[in-house]
This record gives C-alpha cells, structure tokens and sequence, in this order.
C-alpha cells in the first residue's frame, strides 16, 4: 500500500486559516530534521485554494548558489519572467519576494536557516525592508511568505533575537513535534505487518514508547 500523509490535523488547519486569508502574511514553521515540514507546507499548498506558489530549497552554499536555486525554482514553478524578473543579487530577491507576495504568490523558503551564514548575512537585512512595506500594506497584499527551519539556534538567532533585523517579523509561528498517537496507530493499521517485531520498529521509527521510555 502506497504511504499517504498522515496526522497533523491541527497544523493543516492553521495554515489554511493563514493561507486563505488573503492579506500579507509571514509564517515561521519550525521542528527537528525529518519530522514533517516540508511534507505539511506541500499538503497545506495542495488542499488550500492557493494557486501561485513558490517553493524553494534553500542550499547551503553562498549568494550565487542560493539565488541559482531560486531561479530554478522559479521555472520549475512555470514563473512567467516576463512578468517577474530573475534576481541576480541577494537586494533583486529580496524584492522578488515582495513583487511575487503583492501578485498573490506563497512563497515557500525551505532550510531557511542558512540565511544565518555569514555568506548571506546581508539577506535577513535586505528582506527586512521588504517585510516591512508588505506589513504596512497587508490588506492590499493576497499573498505571504513561509520560511522553513530545523537549526533552532540559527532559526533563533534570525528571527527571535533582538538585535536580528527580522526579530518580531513573523505574523504566525508553528512549531511540529512528534506525530500524536492517534497518527501513530493509524499508520500501523495502515501498514505495519502485525508482528511484534515489525510493530516495534515502526512504533520506534514514528517516535513511540522507546523514545518517551528514554527521555523519562
């Protein structure tokens, strides 16, 4: 049987409400590695109504590199560049993030930590300024930004630091932890082969009892 997603119910509904409000919005959606992130931006973006999306993986490596991988993201997306220009520089992103928001586009930065790098430490200034104007218009913007992230420390550092220039930005914060056990179960029924064995590994690998039986 093929895996579907599962669980985080709570978190769908959030980013509905938030995604079809259709006024600026700046999200921080945070958790560990390989706990769901990116797979709950992707099941949020497919059931809303949202049709203008960017969705970009962040690498880790310097302006050049980033700005690459958006500029491949935005034909990926089908990004008309007649209409929207590709940013050759860290200032032209910052922009574009502005100009795709005001067209009605979720924005989607994934590993967004790396903006933390001392490489790109220019672009949390830049998209401060852009932040800024879409707040003060965010009636009269359709779309919004989502930012990524899975270094607490760096994540902290970019957005929950006082002396960071996007420190209090963020319009909505969403924080995944383990699925719930309801989710757990329903993926066993689902696929588990009802040996103790197998159920074990499964109940380990979703975050079960071993893991609580530790940290106790």
């Amino acid at each position: 049987m093929e895996w579907g997603f599962y669980g985080r119910r709570i978190e769908l509904h959030q980013l509905d409400e938030i995604l079809n409000r259709k006024r600026w919005f700046f999200v921080k959606l945070t958790g560990r590695r390989r706990i769901g992130k990116t797979s709950l931006i992707q099941q949020a973006l497919q059931s809303s109504r949202v049709r203008r999306v960017l969705y970009v993986q962040v690498p880790d490596s310097g302006p050049a590199g980033v700005l690459s991988a958006v500029v491949d993201a935005m034909d990926t997306f089908g990004i008309d560049p007649a209409a929207f220009t590709r940013p050759r520089t860290l200032s032209e992103l910052a922009k574009c993030i502005g100009t795709l928001t005001r067209a009605g586009f979720v924005v989607a930065l994934d590993e967004f930590q790396y903006f933390n790098r001392e490489v790109l430490s220019d672009f949390p200034s830049l998209l401060q300024g852009e932040v800024d104007r879409l707040s003060t218009d965010a009636t009269n913007v359709p779309g919004g930004l989502l930012v990524l992230g899975s270094i607490h420390t760096d994540i902290a550092a970019l957005l929950e630091d006082r002396r960071a220039p996007l420190f209090n930005r963020t319009t909505d914060e969403i924080d995944l932890s383990h699925l719930d056990i309801a989710s757990v179960l329903e993926i066993l029924e689902t696929h588990a082969v009802p040996t103790p064995d197998r159920l074990l590994f499964l109940w380990t690998l979703f975050e079960g009892v071993p893991k609580f039986y530790r940290d106790c």
